[in-house]
């Protein structure tokens, strides 16, 4: 993320902070160099890279999970709470807090803890997709930035942990949303879009983003 996010905007700059998002990333990298390792019949290799992401789905489960709200957030460098300059000023429901499904780290309640929110019509429900921000937030913008659209590509992998847990149904309702509004906006501007509108078919700021061209996918893995 680049711009307009909720956190960095109006908490702190993000190397104040261990973010989630990152920390999911390098979990799915070691994952992926695993895999090659044992392709390579580097079995000592692989060895290593699975400790690695074991031991960073566990701390990231112990990190950033918080119960209250049944969500993960980015929490303090130093002393790994939710709090920077205001008691829990880092809860703030942003898009990054479902990467856990993608990484396959969430343990099961939690995982079904976040299909919750993310069903939840006021918050990450929205008629055209999973906004990149909460809609109950104040600095959600529709047609904002990072604070309020439907990236696609992330929008992706959420479906791939829906599905990754079992959540079939959800995963393939969430995609036929996402398509619809595509759908919409193609037929009227006739090109692909950076990110659309999750409450109105809506495409910005930039055409031509062959990234969108991944709800093909989507739409071929939420197959009935």
């Amino acid at each position: 993320r680049d711009a307009l996010v909720a956190v960095w905007d109006e908490v702190g700059y993000p190397t104040n902070f261990e973010s989630v998002d990152l920390n999911c990333l390098l979990v799915m990298e070691a994952k992926s160099l695993e895999n090659m390792a044992l392709a390579l019949g580097l079995t000592d290799e692989a060895a290593a890279w699975r400790e690695d992401h074991r031991r960073r789905a566990k701390q990231i489960e112990e990190t950033f999970w918080d119960e209250a709200n049944g969500f993960y957030y980015n929490v303090e460098r130093t002393n790994h709470t939710f709090s920077f300059r205001k008691p829990n000023d880092l809860k703030r429901d942003e898009i990054i807090g479902f990467l856990p499904l993608w990484a396959g780290v969430a343990a099961p309640e939690r995982a079904a803890r976040l299909v919750q929110k993310l069903k939840n019509g006021a918050e990450f429900g929205r008629p055209f997709g999973l906004p990149s921000l909460s809609a109950k937030d104040p600095y959600y913008n529709p047609k904002g930035y990072w604070n309020g659209p439907v990236w696609v590509e992330w929008n992706f992998l959420v479906v791939r942990g829906l599905l990754d847990y079992g959540y079939r149904a959800e995963a393939r309702n969430l995609t036929t949303r996402v398509a619809a509004g595509m759908t919409q906006v193609l037929r009227e501007t006739h090109t692909l879009w950076e990110f659309y509108g999750p409450d109105e078919p809506w495409g910005g700021y930039h055409h031509a983003y062959v990234w969108a061209g991944i709800i093909n996918r989507m739409l071929l893995d939420t197959q009935p």
